[in-house]
Formats: structure tokens, C-alpha cells, sequence
């Protein structure tokens, strides 16, 4: 009988015990029991999310690309209220970044520029009996970025009413933005114009050409004048600048010292509603030279 207690007095203190560890508050290992606030798109592993945008041909409207941002909390429990986030735009982050690129000796990171891009309200609400806020979203419009910008959108949260503390690591997400313009430009092209001098006077010309591109902006031209390949290794570039659609020509014939300049006192140009370049410009061969004044209007 003594026995008998003994073991039913072993059990009794075993199951409060057990009964105690069970109502003890267990802390998970990597999650937060208090409630805290971060952005699930905050990097984990891949540092940036990337946004890829695409130019529209010219005359066409582009289209308006949208991202989302938002807030969640953890915790042993959802939100015991509504709690109003407020999110910013965060340069400090940006120049943080940009120390860490130039020190690297790599160019900076920039802001897509103004009238480019909408925030979005920059505010979110996490409603009570929830975790995740709804999601805003902030819009892109790729008409005003160029195709060589490095673009970085860093979005933090800014603050929490009622007040939340935030997990500083990832209270920041990370998006950069790239470029691509589709190649409308190369093709087949038909030239004319009148090239002056050389040794032949006035000689008018009309000559099917073709262009390529060879980089942002830039584009290689497989005749100089009416030079057929028959003539010379060329090198015949232009390059437009995206602002105002000048173009400066470059380039040799035959040989690097048989240069092409732009003609002095003139402007060449390109149109990209019409894909027509008009160019002015001078080539030498060798003792001889030439003013060439020429219209290429895609076909």
C-alpha cells in the first residue's frame, strides 16, 4: 500500500509538470513572440527585386508598369487592432548604397526621374485579426528612363500607429528598375542626298543602305556616300542622343586616318516617328575630301 502511494504521489508531481510546461510560453527559434512589423518584399538572398520595363515604339503610348509594397507582423498573435503603416521613399538608404558602388569603383545607383514614376499612397493598413496590410502599389513609365540608367527604388517603412516596433533588416525593399528599348531602327534604308567634291563635283546619289545596332543609341551604316564595299572597309556610325534626336557621325574610310566629321555649321538629326536620319558630313580618302549631304528613310 505504501508502495502504491508512493507511485500515485510520483505521477501526481510528474503531471504538473508536465501540465506547467505546457502553459509556458514557448519562444520559436527565428520567430518574434512580440509583435513586429517588416516587408515581406525586403531582400532574402537576391538583394534587389528586379523590374524589367520595355519602351514603346515611338508615337505609341507606353505602357505604365505596377509593383507592390506592403507590411506584415508577426507574432505569437495576429493584430489586436488596426494599425496604420506609413511607408517613404528612403534616401538614406540609396546613399548608403551608392557609397558602398563607388568605393567599388562602380557607378552609382539613381532615383527614377521626377514624372516618371507614381508612389502609390505610401500607406497601408493591417487590419485587426490580420497579419498582412492591403498592398499599394507604386507605377513606372518607362517614357522618360534611358536604356544606360542604373535605377533603384529603395521603399522603407517609415512608421506604425499604434506604435510597432520593425525588424530593421528587412524594413526596406530594394527595386531596381532596368530599360530595354526594342531596336526599331535598324533595317534597310533608302539613302539620297548630293555629295560635293572629291575630284567629281556635284554628284547626286541614291543608294539602298542598311543599319545596324551596335549599342545604346549608337548604329553602324554599311556605306559611306555611294561607296559601294566594293571600295573600302568602312567604319560609318551614328549616334543619337535620346534628348533632342541630334546624331553625331563618326567613322573612316579605309583607313583610320580617312576620317568622317560632322559638317561644321550644321545639325544632322533623326527622327524616330518616320525612322529618317538627315546627315551632314564631311569624309577624306586619302588626300581627297567630300561633303556629303544625305536623307536615309527606313523601308
Amino acid at each position: 500500500m505504501k508502495n502504491r502511494n508512493h507511485k500515485l504521489t510520483l505521477l501526481f508531481v510528474l503531471l504538473v509538470i508536465v501540465i506547467g510546461a505546457c502553459q509556458k510560453e514557448i519562444n520559436l527559434p527565428g520567430i518574434a513572440n512580440d509583435p513586429i512589423l517588416y516587408m515581406p518584399q525586403a531582400p532574402r538572398g537576391n538583394p534587389f527585386n528586379l523590374v524589367e520595363v520595355i519602351s514603346r515604339e515611338p508615337g505609341q503610348l507606353d505602357t505604365v508598369y505596377y509593383r507592390p509594397y506592403s507590411a506584415y507582423l508577426e507574432g505569437k498573435a495576429p493584430a489586436a487592432q488596426d494599425i496604420q503603416v506609413e511607408f517613404m521613399i528612403d534616401h538614406k538608404k540609396l546613399d548608403s548604397l551608392n557609397a558602398l558602388e563607388e568605393a567599388a569603383g562602380r557607378a552609382p545607383y539613381e532615383l527614377l526621374p521626377a514624372g516618371s514614376y507614381t508612389e502609390g499612397s505610401m500607406k497601408a493598413t493591417i487590419k485587426k485579426n490580420e497579419r498582412i496590410s492591403d498592398i499599394p502599389q507604386f507605377g513606372i513609365n518607362p517614357k522618360l528612363l534611358k536604356e544606360e540608367g542604373k535605377y533603384l527604388i529603395p521603399i522603407s517603412i517609415k512608421n506604425a500607429s499604434p506604435n510597432v516596433a520593425v525588424k530593421s533588416a528587412l524594413k526596406t525593399a530594394y527595386y531596381q528598375v532596368s530599360l530595354t528599348v526594342p531596336d526599331f531602327v535598324s533595317g534597310t534604308y533608302m539613302a539620297s542626298g548630293v555629295r560635293n567634291g572629291d575630284g567629281y563635283g556635284t554628284d547626286p546619289t541614291k543608294v539602298k543602305k542598311t543599319i545596324t545596332k551596335v549599342g545604346n543609341h549608337i548604329y553602324e551604316v554599311n556605306l559611306i556616300a555611294n561607296l559601294g564595299p566594293w571600295c573600302c572597309s568602312n567604319q560609318f556610325r551614328l549616334k543619337v542622343n535620346p534628348a533632342d534626336n541630334t546624331v553625331i557621325v563618326s567613322g573612316h574610310l579605309e583607313d583610320v586616318g580617312n576620317l568622317l566629321t560632322n559638317r561644321e555649321g550644321t545639325t544632322s538629326t533623326f527622327d524616330p516617328l518616320t525612322n529618317t536620319f538627315v546627315l551632314f558630313y564631311n569624309y577624306s580618302y586619302y588626300g581627297y575630301g567630300a561633303q556629303m549631304t544625305e536623307t536615309l528613310k527606313k523601308l
